[in-house]
């Protein structure tokens, strides 16, 4: 592990201790019994979450990096980040008081090297080169998955982040599964060759799938017989945009985690345009074979769940999150949801920060006032995502934020 200079390591000790006097305030203590309150659906109370890092450069001005090890200052980004969020945002964010270092666990699909091309600059656009051509004449590409787990990496990690603020500050590891077997797909053969091919080859098409679906499953198996799952029971990250933060999972236990323990993650985007019978042939029986070892999951991104929830969504057993984007029927899951432990989780329209050059308030509630009314009687919770700029306003997500929660004392209490 990097060494860092003995000046970087007492101000990233100073950083923390600043960290930790917002973390142990009332105010965080309150977030964080609403959070567990919330994910175990003891309350109706909405949370709120705004996700940073789509755009963090706008925020880098605000300080200039005193580290110059890259370690430290990577440990700085972090705790000024921390800031950020706090200050300049303000959601239901809890400030960690617990530092979580992820345990990664990794599946090359079918050993096949996804080539991108043409990122431009700093945007996130680029081209593939998909190797599968056609699923029938490229069958034979299709291997075995080398899969892995980097657990000594993440124990060195943590102590070497231990040997620096261990004393202020637990450090943890966690484990957080998760796949998208239909973005797996799409990198080796683009939307155009997959959506064919259920047409022209459904027998080679879900023998792909059932591959790819074993290899997932056995690293799990893996995984947990390798005893390297740690739970995500708290101030950790769970796709998209949420924490994990439950008294359900792991309860009780200091070892011999399960992938029962943990929460999961999948989605689907790339099978919107497939009608909900294809989904339901093609991808169901595989994301559940998957999502079935988990203790609790969520679902979705940004398709419109609503399209498939009837015959396939809803039939996921352990389900606790559903993903509400702009392209779903709100009304239609809302009503679906009412009255069961399935958290509403909505992802509002991102060109309200991101692309109007002046934020228009009005339209804005009105946007969030149709969700709350859509989700009554749901457990509600909105992750503001895919905001790539705030149009140079750096208080806009706090504006938006208090919004937010203005509409819900209105709408929703």
């Amino acid at each position: 592990m990097s060494k860092i200079e003995t000046w970087e390591r007492e101000y990233l000790r100073d950083l923390a201790r600043k960290q930790l006097e917002i973390a142990n305030s009332e105010e965080m203590k309150k977030k964080e019994e609403l959070w567990y309150a919330h994910n175990d659906y003891k309350t109706t109370e909405p949370v709120i979450t705004l996700e940073r890092w789509t755009f963090n450069k706008e925020f880098e001005h605000l300080w200039e990096p005193k580290c110059k090890t890259d370690a430290a200052r990577n440990l700085e980004y972090y705790f000024h980040s921390n800031m950020v969020q706090y200050e300049y945002i303000n959601d239901d964010t809890v400030m960690p008081k617990d530092f979580a270092v992820g345990i990664g666990a990794w599946l090359k699909p079918f050993d096949i090297d996804v080539r991108q091309q043409q990122r431009i600059g700093e945007t996130h656009a680029y081209k593939i080169d998909h190797e599968i051509k056609d699923l029938e004449d490229d069958f034979d590409k299709l291997k075995k998955s080398p899969m892995g787990c980097n657990f000594d990496g993440s124990v060195k990690h943590k102590e070497f982040i231990e040997d620096i603020i261990g004393d202020l500050m637990p450090v943890r590891l966690t484990f957080g599964p998760g796949c998208s077997l239909a973005q797996n797909i799409y990198m080796i053969m683009g939307l155009e060759t997959m959506m064919m091919s259920m047409y022209d080859c459904p027998e080679l098409f879900h023998k792909m799938m059932q591959m790819l679906s074993d290899d997932y499953c056995e690293l799990w198996d893996f995984v947990e017989k390798s005893g390297y799952i740690r739970p995500n029971n708290f101030n950790t990250g769970v796709p998209q945009g949420s924490y994990g933060f439950t008294n359900v999972l792991g309860a009780g236990k200091d070892s011999g985690f399960t992938m029962g323990d943990v929460w999961g993650y999948m989605d689907s985007q790339e099978t919107s345009e497939i009608s909900p019978d294809m989904y339901n042939e093609f991808f169901f029986p595989y994301y559940k074979k998957i999502s079935e070892r988990w203790g609790r999951f969520s679902y979705g991104c940004c398709e419109g769940v609503s399209a498939i929830w009837k015959d396939s969504v809803s039939k996921y057993e352990n389900l606790s999150k559903v993903s509400i984007s702009p392209w779903c029927d709100e009304e239609y899951i809302g009503d679906k949801l009412r009255g069961k432990n399935i958290t509403y989780h909505r992802k509002p329209f991102p060109n309200y920060l991101a692309v109007d050059k002046d934020f228009d308030e009005k339209g804005f509630a009105a946007h969030i006032e149709k969700s709350l009314k859509a989700a009554q009687g749901c457990f509600f919770e909105l992750s503001y995502r895919d905001v790539y700029s705030l149009q140079g306003e750096i208080y806009r997500g706090k504006k938006v934020v208090k919004v937010i929660r203005d509409c819900i004392d209105k709408f929703w209490r």
